[in-house]
């Protein structure tokens, strides 16, 4: 036995890390893209490691949202979803910065229990090439690799269809980032933020769909794809009462079928009672293609908004920041002057300008309260607000509305001549309602832009007249000084001047424009009017050019915007209602009673299995046209030695993985409990074994999983059944020891399946160290591989 261990097979270690706090042993998650690492600590820290160790970045949370509960990766590895107990946050992978906070999406107060992503891909000419050169060697990256690079030279493209799917979006300029500050973070000021948020639409991505799951504790999931396009809300004990209060604990699925399986417990004192429920997503087979497109379009819809909303706070801020300190300075004189001369400052300045005399109450304002350094301020806070009012309406607010007029016109189109409108949800009457609220909105910001630089022009030729009767008044009327200064009064735009003076300075027309930022309520009747919004506010523009002050019911950007978001809310709602109906459970299927913390789950085209304990189920679905039945439960149980299985972890649709602690170990289970005898294989230290678990015959009707012919055993290619109680087989199928010396077991593992890059991380059992190894990397023994492959 002592010879065997010498010989025994072992993985290459990639690192080893340890950390301060300990790690919480159930929120390790790899990146599926790229070599990061995902883990929380137990202070509820989130940080992401590389392979080596280096810390990449960390994501911070506000303390309202609870206790982390779950992370998962998205499948193109771009964001981080992490699920607190009351919110949910995307992450960037580049940045770390939570992109999106989906507070505001849970309907209820039930904590969240759990969080998956899921890939699938639709029955395009792409795919159906792509699964033309695979047999049974198919896997997910590899077919998904496969689907991208796929020439489009293979297949007769439809070209109506190839057209509709030109992404021209990718041709506008960027948008320009906002500046920091505001109420709904930062999250637009970064220019690699606002990339990751607006990124293109990746070419054959209308080939696949990203469903994000999310399980609440009172027996709910919530469906959604691409971030923010959301499905719906299930409550799974509506299709059962077995289900009545179960928690979700695991799904899988399989990117060409659209249907998946839910892995739900169910408490009943201290025994939970595991069962799969299976669950029909239609909607991916009836929408097709433009599935893929809508969830890209309303995600960036959405974000859209959010930017909109963000643009025109820092414009109001901007246009409160031109008016509050000119305010101050004009209250002071104001008063002084109603006090002695019964006049206001507009009144005073005006009859300075024209007669060019000056009160003495202004002159003494000028010279001793004004003087150079406050009109510094004043014209550096004016000026400076004007051109960043100017600059956030050109480079933010109007590129902003040119790309929402993009895609409504994308989504208009396949509402009117696409055959998946009614299996979209589109309606050609709400997007013509949004585009009529979207030319308001440009039409308003045009002639905010042309109000501040009209302001802008006049304020410069007034701050220039006040700085001159500033120094005209500090100096003595016989001087030389005074009579140079007498000279240039020729170079002033009086009519400028007096047009501020009698407007801008008092009452400026940007504010009317911009709305209260308090005030969302629309002031107009539609259906009274009898007309568009659009020229409602044409018609209102035009009698204010006409009029001193303009209309009351004249509605601002705030009121717009808010209008928008509602129209938007309605057709987003209005799709997902049409979405919620092509979403089928079904029967739930009982397992058994098992132990949740320890549990993994994987959907292949023949063989389905997952529980602990070496139990392994294989689960039997017929789909047809998109709706899945069960056909029957089948299960095979490996024996094992005495010891404990800490966790097992699919590597691949043919490798399963086993944590294995002898007796000796820490932590012991009584060998007893599981009927095994303690004398055949006194197993002492800490092992991961490599088991082939998929059947040779699968058109069985009986289910005995068998092995493939162990390492080192020659002759009959015949298969056998698997007996961990044996020795042999033990050695043959350990593919990695941990030595008996060392105070180090195996609590957790996480495996990333990517083919020829696979990495395993190990969790230490203090919950502080972990160790990652390189599966595909195995050190050979007499010149030949010790795993099976």
């Amino acid at each position: 036995m002592e010879d065997e261990e010498k010989g025994a097979a072992s993985l290459k270690m990639l690192a080893e890390k340890a950390l301060q706090t300990p790690i919480n042993p159930n929120h390790m998650r790899y990146c599926p893209s790229m070599d990061l690492l995902a883990l929380t600590t137990t202070d509820d820290q989130i940080h992401v490691f590389r392979t080596k160790g280096q810390r990449v970045f960390g994501v911070s949370r506000k303390v309202s949202a609870g206790k982390i509960v779950k992370l998962a990766w998205k499948p193109d590895g771009q964001s981080l979803a992490i699920a607190f107990q009351s919110s949910i946050y995307i992450a960037s992978a580049h940045t770390g910065k939570v992109i999106y906070d989906k507070d505001a999406g849970i309907p209820s107060k039930t904590p969240i229990c759990y969080i998956g992503w899921a890939t699938n891909l639709t029955a395009t000419p792409h795919v159906q090439t792509a699964i033309s050169k695979f047999e049974d060697s198919m896997t997910l990256d590899a077919f998904i690799a496969s689907t991208k690079e796929t020439n489009d030279s293979q297949y007769l493209p439809d070209l109506p269809t190839e057209l509709a799917f030109i992404d021209v979006v990718s041709t506008l300029p960027k948008l320009s980032t906002l500046p920091f500050g505001g109420s709904r973070g930062d999250v637009f000021s970064s220019r690699l933020s606002l990339d990751t948020l607006f990124q293109r639409m990746p070419t054959g991505s209308a080939d696949s769909a990203d469903i994000l799951i999310v399980g609440l504790e009172d027996g709910t999931i919530q469906l959604s794809m691409s971030e923010y396009f959301s499905i719906g809300t299930f409550r799974l004990g509506n299709g059962s009462s077995d289900l009545t209060g179960s928690k979700t604990l695991l799904h899988c699925s399989y990117p060409l079928f659209t249907t998946y399986a839910l892995l739900v417990s169910a408490s009943t004192g201290d025994v939970e009672d595991l069962r799969v429920v299976p669950f029909d997503l239609r909607l991916i087979s009836s929408a097709g293609r433009h599935l893929s497109l809508l969830a890209s379009k309303v995600t960036e819809l959405h974000n859209l908004l959010r930017y909109l909303q963000q643009a025109h706070e820092h414009i109001s801020s901007e246009i409160k920041a031109t008016q509050d300190l000119p305010s101050k300075f004009m209250r002071n004189i104001d008063e002084t002057l109603q006090k002695n001369s019964d006049t206001t400052w507009v009144q005073a300045a005006y009859h300075l300008v024209v007669a060019g005399h000056c009160h003495p109450e202004v002159k003494e304002w000028l010279v001793d309260e004004l003087g150079e350094r406050g009109h510094k301020r004043w014209d550096k806070a004016v000026t400076t607000g004007y051109e960043s009012i100017r600059r956030l309406v050109h480079e933010n607010l109007l590129p902003a509305l040119d790309r929402l007029s993009v895609h409504i016109s994308r989504l208009r189109g396949l509402s009117r001549y696409q055959n998946s409108a009614l299996s979209l949800g589109l309606s050609t009457s709400e997007l013509d309602d949004i585009i009529d609220t979207m030319d308001s909105l440009q039409l308003l910001s045009h002639h905010l832009m042309r109000c501040t630089i009209s302001e802008s022009r006049q304020f410069g030729a007034f701050s220039t007249w006040l700085r001159h009767e500033i120094e005209k008044q500090a100096t003595e009327p016989t001087s030389a000084t005074a009579q140079e200064l007498a000279q240039k009064d020729i170079a002033f735009d009086y009519a400028s001047i007096l047009e501020y003076i009698q407007g801008a300075m008092t009452e400026s027309r940007m504010p009317r424009y911009s709305g209260n930022p308090m005030d969302s309520k629309p002031r107009w009747d539609l259906e009274a009017e009898g007309g568009l919004l659009f020229e409602l506010c044409t018609n209102q523009m035009q009698e204010e050019e006409n009029v001193l002050s303009p209309p009351k019911q004249l509605p601002g950007l705030n009121v717009l915007i808010h209008h928008l978001q509602r129209q938007f809310t309605s057709l987003f709602d209005h799709i997902s209602e049409t979405q919620r109906r092509n979403v089928h459970f079904g029967i739930p299927i009982y397992l058994g009673a098992g132990n949740s913390d320890c549990t993994d789950m994987i959907m292949v085209p023949e063989v389905c299995a997952t529980e602990p304990w070496i139990k392994i189920f294989r689960i039997s679905l017929s789909v047809e046209k998109g709706v899945s039945s069960s056909k029957g439960v089948q299960c095979a149980r490996i024996p094992t030695p005495a010891g404990a299985v800490r966790d097992v972890k699919f590597v691949d649709d043919e490798i399963l993985l086993l944590a294995f602690v002898g007796q000796g170990g820490k932590s012991q289970i009584d060998a007893h409990s599981l009927n095994i005898p303690t004398d055949k294989l006194p197993l002492d230290s800490s092992r991961l074994l490599n088991i082939h678990y998929r059947p040779r015959d699968l058109s069985s009707s009986s289910l005995l999983y068998h092995a493939q012919q162990p390492i080192g055993e020659e002759g009959s290619a015949e298969p056998h059944s698997i007996d961990l109680r044996n020795p042999k087989e033990v050695a043959a199928r350990t593919i990695h020891r941990f030595p008996a010396d060392e105070a180090w077991a195996p609590r957790r593992l996480e495996v990333n399946g990517r083919k020829g890059r696979r990495i395993l991380c190990v969790l230490a059992e203090d919950n502080l160290h972990y160790r990652q190894y390189a599966i595909d990397s195995l050190v050979e023994r007499d010149g030949r591989p010790v795993a099976p492959k």
